[in-house]
């Protein structure tokens, strides 16, 4: 009996890992842009990305990606969440899509770390600094119903998680998830 509940506890933070590592697709292409501080369309300025900031985060990204240690992938998702903040990311933004992958990555390392309070927060914080946009992953998948999916598992119906454009590993593994914490 009380194997069963330890199964039944670990369960939640095994789909979450399987799941995390999964989606880890997002964090291997990173897009590279330049530097460019002007909207080539009008005369304004916008705060950049530093490309150091950057590329030290992505580094950092690497070597957890390598390493599999949790305290790797939360290094590396404080790093990724240093180069945007205080960067607001207004429409026509030239480096908007590049902040929104940032950020994207470091919601996926912090679940990968085991910091699903600073994941559940940083996706907040896309929500409202991105409204209306979403990332994809190689199989089409949304990264924001991804993460939604990971992070508020216990939350979502059956019917909720159906609609959620989630990749059908990820899906098979929630409603198994969710049939064995029910029985």
């Amino acid at each position: 009996m009380t194997q069963s509940i330890s199964n039944k506890a670990r369960t939640p933070l095994v789909a979450v890992l399987l799941a995390a590592t999964f989606v880890s697709a997002c964090s291997s292409t990173p897009q590279s842009a330049g530097n460019s501080n002007i909207s080539p369309n009008t005369n304004s300025y916008y705060q950049s990305i530093d490309s150091g900031c950057e590329q030290d985060a992505l580094d950092r990204d690497s070597f957890a990606q390598q390493s599999g240690q949790e305290v790797q992938y939360l290094a590396s998702a404080k790093a990724l969440q240093r180069c945007v903040q205080g960067i607001q990311f207004p429409k026509g933004h030239p480096q908007a899509d590049q902040g929104l992958r940032l950020m994207a990555l470091a919601v996926m390392n912090f679940v990968k770390g085991g910091d699903l309070h600073a994941a559940n927060t940083t996706l907040r914080k896309i929500q409202s600094r991105f409204p209306n946009q979403d990332l994809y992953f190689a199989d089409y998948s949304s990264f924001l119903d991804t993460a939604t999916a990971l992070l508020n598992q216990k939350n979502l119906s059956s019917q909720k998680l159906i609609t959620l454009n989630i990749s059908p590993t990820l899906r098979a593994e929630l409603e198994r998830n969710q049939y064995w914490l029910s029985h």
